[in-house]
Order: structure tokens, then sequence, then C-alpha cells
């Protein structure tokens, strides 16, 4: 690839005033900052090692509201999704129940036959069903992944279950030493009897994200596999960072995702004034876009540069850069809002409130549950049509609560789903 051609994100930025008035000592502000592929390389996709571990325990073969059992769908919904990824593409398939087995060692697409066949005889294998050892499905999907991990390569690991699992700490521990190893996690819930805190904070550990299947929604598998398979077929960079150096009396509070959807960013500050988020993997054909939290000091007007930007990201044969990229603040009489800025500030803020709704929820604190639900509703209702499932929602948790003071499972995973979703990306 000769240095022309080579891969490149443009950064855009824009802050949530078009001036800025402090009357204070200092004063809240929001940068958004805008990753945009481009360049003629932009359009070439990495080669992707993929792993499904998947949940064959007794559970799994039960029917809910679509006359089908969860693994069937499952398979299906698989046998669907791989004609989205490349002949190059290798995929394994790990299951696991009260112990596990390497399924289908990682064999590229192009042997589509052989990856088909392990698909429609998963629940043929010989693995005692009788539990749920998810750390063990993941050490031996991690292990058959770094078979053929090699720079320049997406290593993924997609593991769903349907139930509590034993090995709960080794399941942390495991999250963590793929982060470690650049490999990623998608972790999946089917139905609604799964540890939710622990997927959670596996896909925050692995740097990857968390999802469920809704067992009463014949389309949820179909629709899940689809969108994950498109995402991991289209992904283009490789690792990418932001670092954010702020300039003197800047601080920096807190680096959010809000595009393609909404979640915290694993950020760090190395050294003194300079912060780094690690942003994972972006598709080749599609932009992101990120929420920089701000404190800014009381300065004369004029156009100041309060903090330097820069995103790089492995290619595989070493990292590439954008370049320092000024975020710039003009300082004079309080401006107008960018329209657009705000959008994303309003999604962040019912973000917030649902984490206080599902904290109420867990900690069976009805008061603070219904408080949550009301900035949801009222926010969501200030949003209008864009907002409206959320609107939804809010009202759906009040009602419940009202009626018999709890909130149900599936209400419960729908809000929490729903809030980081961005229902108006334009």
């Amino acid at each position: 690839m000769t240095p022309n051609s080579q891969p490149k994100i443009h950064v855009e930025r824009m802050m949530y005033r078009s001036t800025v008035s402090v009357s204070g000592e200092s004063a809240a502000s929001y940068a958004l900052v805008k990753l945009i592929p481009a360049g003629a390389g932009a359009g070439k996709s990495l080669p992707l090692n993929l792993c499904i571990v998947l949940d064959v325990s007794g559970s799994m073969y039960e029917e809910d509201g679509t006359g089908k059992s969860r693994l069937i769908r499952i398979q299906e919904a698989a046998l669907s999704a791989v004609q989205k990824l490349k002949p190059t593409d290798h995929l394994s398939i790990v299951a696991f129940a009260h112990d596990c087995q390497t399924v289908l060692p990682a064999t590229p697409l192009s042997n589509q036959a052989a990856i088909l066949d392990v698909i429609n005889r998963i629940d043929r294998f010989d693995v005692d069903p009788g539990g749920t050892a998810m750390d063990q499905g993941i050490l031996m999907g991690l292990t058959e992944v770094e078979k053929n991990h090699g720079p320049g390569k997406l290593a993924q690991l997609m593991v769903l279950t349907d139930g509590e699992t034993s090995g709960e700490h080794h399941c942390r521990d495991l999250a963590r030493q793929a982060a470690s190893k650049k490999i990623k996690f998608d972790v999946i819930g089917v139905g609604t009897e799964w540890n939710q805190a622990l997927i959670k904070d596996l896909a925050k550990l692995a740097e990857g994200s968390w999802g469920y299947i809704d067992v009463n929604d014949a389309n949820a598998a179909d629709r899940l596999f689809s969108e994950r398979f498109e995402s991991l077929a289209s992904a283009g960079f490789l690792d990418v960072e932001m670092k954010v150096r702020a300039m003197k009396d800047i601080k920096i509070k807190r680096i959010r995702q809000v595009v393609p959807d909404i979640k915290d960013l694993n950020a760090t500050e190395p050294e003194e004034r300079m912060f780094l988020a690690k942003l994972g993997t972006l598709e080749r054909d599609g932009s992101t876009r990120y929420i920089i939290d701000l404190s800014l000091p009381k300065r004369p007007d004029g156009k100041f540069a309060i903090a330097q930007l820069e995103v790089t990201w492995d290619t595989g044969a070493g990292r590439l850069s954008t370049g320092m990229v000024p975020l710039e603040v003009t300082y004079g009489q309080q401006g107008y809002v960018n329209a657009e800025v705000a959008k994303h500030i309003d999604e962040v803020q019912i973000f917030e409130a649902n984490k206080n709704l599902q904290q109420a929820i867990a900690s069976n604190d009805t008061e603070a549950a219904k408080q949550a639900a009301q900035t949801i509703e009222k926010k969501a209702e200030l949003m209008g049509p864009r907002a409206a499932r959320k609107t939804m929602l809010a009202k759906q948790v009040l009602a419940e609560l009202n009626v018999g003071g709890r909130v149900s499972k599936k209400t419960q995973l729908a809000v929490d789903d729903v809030a980081r979703s961005v229902e108006d990306n334009n």
C-alpha cells in the first residue's frame, strides 16, 4: 500500500457554544469530536479472526414466546449472519455448559460447508449440559483465537449465555487478559436470567460491547447477529486511541462515545494534563463521535487553544496518526448553543439518569427509581419524536413501580438497552 492510499481519519471538532463567557473562576463546557474515515485506504476491511463462545446448557433448549428453542434461534441467526463475512476471514466455535469443547477450530470462511455443518450440528457434540462454566468457554475461545492472531488482524470473541455462571472472578480476569492482548469481547445475554452486572463488566474490561436477545422477539437473534457481523466485517481501524493534551488550567473531566451508541470510555492520565482514551476498533466507512466534558477557566475575550488532540491507530506494521489537532474556544459574550452538540448532551443526560435508575432497581430503592424514571421521561419528552421509545419505556417503569413496586426484568433490560442507543444520528 502506497503512503497516499493509507487509511486516514479526519478529525472535526466543535464546541457547545459559539463563544463562552466565564463569570466565575471556571465553567463547565463540552466539545464534540467527530472521527471520519478518509482516503482511498479507508475502503479496505481488516481480516477477521472470530470465535463464537456459545452456551449449550440445558436451559438453551427451552422454548420461549417464539415457538423455537433459544439454541435453534441462535443457530438460524448464525447460519444467516456468516454470509456477511469474507472468504479470508476465520471463524471458530466453542460450545460450553458444565464443560466445554472446540467444535470448530479456526476455519477460513472459504470453507463455508464445514462451518455451516458444525452450526447445524451444534446440539450433537459431547458437551455435558448440566451447568454453565462460561469462564472455561472463554478460556478455550481465547486459546483458539490466539492460534490465528497476528498484526493487522481483528481478533474477537462473541460470547452468548442465557444463565448465571460459575467462575465469575475468572471471567473478569480473562476479560482483562483479552484486552491486554488486543482481543475484544462481545457478550450477549439470551432471555432475562443472565447476570447483567457480570456481562456489562466483561464487555467493559475487554473493551467490547454487551447486548441481549429478547426471548419473546422472534427477530431479535437475527437482528443482533446481522448487526454485529456487519460491524465486524466493516472494521477498518484497529486499536484506535485518542490523546487529549489539555493546556494549563483546562480540566478534562470525562470522555464519552456518543455515536454509534453511548458508552463510557476507559480514559487514563498517563502524564499530567494528557488524557488517553481507548476507542477500540472503528469501521472503515462510518463516523464516530465523542463528547469531552471540560472545565474552562476565566480568560479575556479572544480565541484560545485549550487542548491538542491526536488520534492514532494500528496498521499491523506500526501506528498511524492524524497529527496534533487544536481544540479552540472563543471567549466573549455568551454565544448560541450548537444544536448538534446539545442533542448529544441530551442523550448523555438520559444515559446518566438510566445509571441511577439501574442502581436504584438493584438496591430496591423504589423512590430513587421513580425519581430517575421521571428524569428520563421529562428529558425524553423535551427531545420529542427522536426520543419516543425512551419516553415510552420511562412511562412503563413508572407504571410498574406504581402498581407493584418493582420493575420487571424485561422492562429493566429494555430501558438499559435503549438508554445507550442514539435514535437519530443525523
